[in-house]
């Protein structure tokens, strides 16, 4: 008995010993998770969103190469396109798949019901996903959404408040970008405010010109810009068009007032790529994503340029001016 006994103690003794080094081991033979980004953009023009959810996902701890491998595909801002490089994406079986804009959640979720899929900044993704709730999404989709819908409504209040006289608004939009149902509830705020919405939906940039022509034809007396992809990347081009047919303009787009359109109103857009990081970083660590809430702006900012309202000739009222976070003088 007293031989059995030292047997044992030793064989458990041995066990002790031996497991610190066997976890060492398992752990080591883990293997590096793969994120999966479908970049709606082209390669030599991504958003400086995409370089914004890189750097908080590194501030992390997921250093490519080392704790995480990503494998990236261009989209070229073709639908088609899109849809093949998801389906690409998801051969490669990744941990997640990571997108952003409504396009790109679009041709992620066509391509997969069981990869947990991140979009780092959406218009309206309960809409696009058909999610039970900003609380609970459900399903193998979250991320981080504009609520644009809701925002573009307001936007349309501070454009009327801004420039009273104004009786039509144009609404430059991009088609793939917006659902019939948000188009509708726009032209519902503007009945409420004694304005008529003038459409023009492009599909891609170079149609931007000719439909601020098209709303300057028609009568628009103001413009309200859609914080589309397509239309944030060629903002430069946007503003200009807006003081060429001199057409006060608001948008959510970054940096708009400063590249010379009147209002800017909206969330910071390059913040919601970082927030979008966090929930990449918790399903690689365990969560659901149909369990992780989606994320929504928690403030808005108002910016005035009073450069482009003295060279239209407006007076922006004061009870604006009190309220904007940011007066360019």
């Amino acid at each position: 008995m007293k031989g059995l006994s030292r047997r044992r103690a030793m064989s458990i003794l041995g066990g002790l010993i031996a497991a610190p080094a066997l976890r060492g081991i398992a752990h080591a033979q883990r293997p590096v998770p793969l994120l999966a980004i479908l970049e709606p953009s082209s390669a030599s023009s991504p958003p400086g969103g995409a370089r914004s959810f890189r750097e908080a996902l590194a501030k992390l701890g997921w250093a490519e190469g080392r704790t995480i491998r990503i494998e990236t595909r261009y989209g070229e801002w073709r639908l088609d396109r899109m849809a093949a490089m998801a389906r690409e994406l998801v051969a490669l079986r990744p941990d997640v798949l990571y997108t952003h804009s409504d396009q790109g959640a679009r041709a992620a979720m066509q391509a997969t019901a069981t990869i947990p899929i991140v979009v780092g900044a959406s218009a309206d993704l309960v809409a696009v996903a058909g999610m039970r709730s900003v609380a609970q999404p459900g399903g193998n989709v979250t991320g981080v959404s504009a609520n644009q819908p809701e925002l573009d409504r307001k936007r349309l209040e501070i454009l009327k408040e801004a420039v009273p006289v104004a009786s039509k608004i144009a609404y430059v939009f991009n088609r793939a970008a917006i659902a019939d149902v948000a188009l509708q509830a726009l032209d519902q705020s503007a009945r409420h405010l004694g304005v008529r919405i003038v459409r023009a939906g492009i599909d891609e940039p170079g149609q931007t010109e000719a439909a601020f022509a098209a709303v300057a034809r028609e009568g628009a007396q103001a413009v309200l810009v859609q914080d589309s992809v397509i239309l944030s990347r060629h903002s430069d081009r946007v503003t200009a068009l807006a003081l060429k047919h001199r057409l006060p303009a608001i948008s959510q787009i970054p940096s708009f007032a400063e590249r010379g359109g009147l209002l800017q109103y909206g969330a910071d857009v390059p913040e919601m790529f970082r927030r979008s990081a966090g929930h990449v970083d918790r399903i690689l660590k365990g969560a659901k994503a149909g369990e992780l809430p989606i994320e929504q702006p928690t403030k808005v900012d108002l910016i005035v340029n009073q450069r482009t309202a003295k060279a239209l000739g407006i007076t922006i009222p004061p009870a604006i001016l009190a309220r904007a976070d940011r007066v360019i003088e």
